[in-house]
């Protein structure tokens, strides 16, 4: 039986065998995903067969007699340019897993892969054949991940919010294929939606689309974007020009746009604003995409939350809360940058300190409600009296400090003075008393009083005690003649020159307390100096000076190995170990012998690395943010802690102090102090602990001496606390006593 059927095969007729072959193929094509394709010498196509292909939607017929490159399709790559495959085309090579992309009859995007192979007869090259597929939902899958992981990275890398929009519309502008994309933020106040950022492909009708959207506003439900406002979510429309909702449809019209999507960005279930994108096309919904940017939406949000706060920190802590006027945070940033403007363009400018002479009295009289009123006006007041390039900035309590740009004779900044002191001694109305105050200013010119941050600051407040000393409500220049402070200086640097030798220096050390189990946990050693003639100098006095002269590094030494020793012997003496915090100055930081006096104070004093604690200034580390990471990373090799002093007032967003090694961050005394009455400084102190927790750091506030300050702290989380209300800073035998006292208080409870 099978001998005659392998008969009958052989005996078959031959076109009865390749009408069988060729109905084997139409069935394996109608099966398969995949479908045949012919083209010509032209690489014109000439056959399109298979139920793959019909899949798509498309039609055979509107493809045969033209190339693969019509139709709007744009190779997958990273120019979208066809002239790598046109070139293994003509050079009559064959391909596989070729990856173009084209938008179907029905406005959905649509990814071919594609394989084929070169045909000739006995004379000559004759055309292509091969098979192609439809990858579109893998492809899509892919892209939406990816997606979402760049637009995570896009929200990492932004430095502010505005980059950051830019940089997600792009990511989905350029991997989904849309002309533009739109971010409206919410307004609160007025309660409608405002045009805030855009991107989009350079096209000229593009622009003038998105410049025609610059004053569109949207309230609830107006529009595709206040739908998308009140519902809270992603809206697609397929086609614009038929969907009744659209608002402003001769801008889409001019535009030429059709299809769009837009969807919510929402914040702790609120939404704050609308990304919109747009394209030429007609687009049918995409059920994939309409999931991601629920995802992205999200991502935003979250980026949005970490960032305002943030940007809020920094205002704060760059601002003066009651005035909103710079303060001295900021006007040192002000100043550091006039200076070398001024020396690179020769001109010269003014610092004016302003100290006002009746304020204590009206404060302590009417009120600190009635002297903050009068602040706030007099800041008024003063902001008046410049031009818009001036700065005025409060420097704390009635303090003030001008910086006038471009002075070109002296006479210019009498002048601003002038009108500043008439300003100041107008009558104000506070609790139906008219109140008057009067100004002592002092001028300092850059360059020719100074030319340093610190020398211009001295010097002008030196000028102004003058202005004090005759008489108040006048001003005076900086002169050489005004040398009080100058003798003072000079008998602190000689004094420091022998107080190591002569053994005036001393320390004492603050307990730092946890406020969850309540023991103490560390302890700050702090530099006292007894000087001989002079008394108890205040380490705000001398420091200074020891960091300029260089006298800091074998102080800082000492303080160092003095410190460890001390940790040691409390334990010897049967304390439980605790962590040792000592401070560092910017000189010391940069020494190149740094971490060789760690080391050697450690050696020395037999002390465990991880008890010791450095704490450095915010300023220190952003000064050489990458030298400081490299030194702080030697540090940690150590095994010796870090922690960032004072910190709130210099800049540091979330992510710059990431990069550093560091291990605690302590909340500056500036905004413990008002806790209780200031608003501004309590949302600084919960920021920077909310910040503190989401980088895993140990926060510490300095400066409490309230049970109130206490309790605030506790109840936002705040690791550790240190300040007179717990223990003001002691000698070695007081602290031995005080811990022993508190370790049986603890032990009882």
């Amino acid at each position: 039986m099978t001998a005659e059927k392998n008969t009958n095969a052989r005996n078959r007729d031959p076109g009865e065998a390749l009408r069988l072959c060729e109905e084997r193929f139409k069935n394996l094509l109608e099966l398969s995903t995949e479908w045949y394709w012919e083209q010509d010498e032209n690489c014109h196509f000439t056959v399109i067969t298979g139920a793959g292909f019909a899949a798509t939607g498309g039609d055979p017929r509107h493809f045969i007699g033209t190339a693969r490159w019509d139709h709007d399709a744009v190779p997958v790559g990273d120019d979208g340019s066809w002239d790598e495959h046109k070139a293994v085309l003509e050079a009559r090579q064959p391909f596989a897993d070729f990856v173009f992309r084209r938008v179907d009859a029905q406005g959905e995007m649509r990814y071919i892969s594609t394989s084929g192979q070169p045909v000739f007869d006995e004379r000559r090259f004759t055309g292509y054949r091969g098979i192609s597929k439809d990858i579109t939902a893998s492809q899509r899958a892919e892209q939406l991940l990816r997606l979402e992981h760049l637009v995570a990275r896009c929200l990492a890398d932004a430095d502010n919010v505005s980059a950051a929009l830019k940089a997600v519309m792009r990511a989905v502008c350029e991997t989904q294929g849309w002309q533009c994309g739109r971010y409206f933020r919410v307004d609160n106040e007025a309660g409608v939606l405002r045009f805030a950022e855009f991107w989009s492909v350079p096209d000229p009708v593009v622009k003038r689309f998105i410049e025609g959207s610059r004053d569109v506003v949207f309230a609830q439900g107006v529009g595709l974007t206040g739908w998308v406002w009140q519902s809270g979510q992603p809206l697609w429309v397929a086609d614009l020009s038929k969907d009744p909702r659209v608002h402003s449809k001769g801008l889409h019209r001019d535009a030429s746009t059709r299809g769009a999507f837009a969807f919510p960005v929402m914040v702790e279930g609120k939404t704050v604003g609308v990304l919109g994108f747009n394209s030429r096309e007609v687009r049918e919904p995409d059920d994939r995409l309409l999931q991601a940017v629920r995802v992205i939406g999200s991502q935003i949000g979250q980026f949005l939350q970490r960032k305002h706060a943030e940007e809020r920190v920094h205002y704060l802590a760059t601002h003066d809360g009651l005035t909103s006027l710079p303060n001295r945070v900021m006007f040192n940033q002000l100043l550091n940058l006039a200076i070398p403007h001024a020396r690179r363009y020769n001109r010269q400018f003014a610092v004016l300190f302003i100290d006002l002479d009746r304020f204590k009295i009206i404060n302590d009289t009417l009120g600190h409600e009635a002297g903050d009123k009068l602040l706030q006006e007099i800041a008024t007041r003063f902001t008046g009296c410049l031009r818009e390039s001036d700065v005025v900035a409060r420097l704390g309590g009635d303090e003030f400090v001008v910086l006038l740009q471009e002075v070109g004779e002296a006479e210019q900044a009498a002048a601003v003075a002038r009108k500043i002191l008439s300003a100041a001694i107008k009558p104000i109305l506070l609790r139906g008393q008219e109140c008057r105050v009067t100004a002592s200013i002092g001028i300092c010119v850059y360059p020719a009083d100074a030319q340093d941050e610190q020398s211009l600051m001295k010097n002008a407040d030196s000028a102004m005690y003058l202005a004090k000393e005759e008489g108040k409500n006048n001003f005076q220049f900086y002169s050489e003649s005004i040398k009080t402070q100058s003798r003072e200086r000079m008998t602190l640097e000689t004094g420091l020159r022998h107080a190591l030798e002569r053994n005036e220096f001393f320390l004492h050390y603050q307990a730092k307390l946890d406020l969850k189990t309540q023991e103490i946990t560390g302890v700050e050693a702090l530099l006292r100096w007894q000087h001989p003639d002079l008394g108890m100098v205040a380490p705000m006095r001398f420091i200074p000076i020891a960091e300029e002269t260089g006298l800091v590094l074998p102080i800082g030494r000492w303080v160092l190995k003095t410190a460890c020793v001390q940790n040691v012997a409390w334990q010897r003496d049967g304390l439980p170990p605790v962590c040792m915090a000592v401070n560092l100055t910017a000189r010391q930081f940069a020494d190149e012998n740094f971490l060789q006096d760690i080391a050697a104070a450690l050696e020395a004093s037999g002390m465990r690395p991880e008890l010791l604690e450095l704490e450095l200034t915010e300023s220190m580390v952003m000064h050489n943010p990458e030298q400081a990471i490299k030194v702080l990373a030697a540090v940690k090799q150590i095994g010796v802690r870090i922690a960032i002093d004072d910190f709130g007032v210099g800049y540091s967003s979330l992510a710059q102090i990431k990069r550093f090694p560091i291990d605690t961050l302590k909340v500056d005394r500036s905004f413990i102090r008002d806790l209780a009455e200031n608003a501004e400084n309590r949302a600084i102190t919960e920021a920077i602990i909310a910040m503190g927790r989401t980088l895993s750091l140990t926060v510490v506030a300095e400066g409490v001496e309230t049970q109130e300050q206490q309790a605030f702290l506790s109840d936002h989380a705040c690791d550790a606390m240190q300040g007179f209300y717990f223990s003001k800073p002691v000698a070695q035998d007081e602290f031995a006593r005080f811990m022993r006292q508190h370790l049986a208080r603890t032990a009882v409870k």
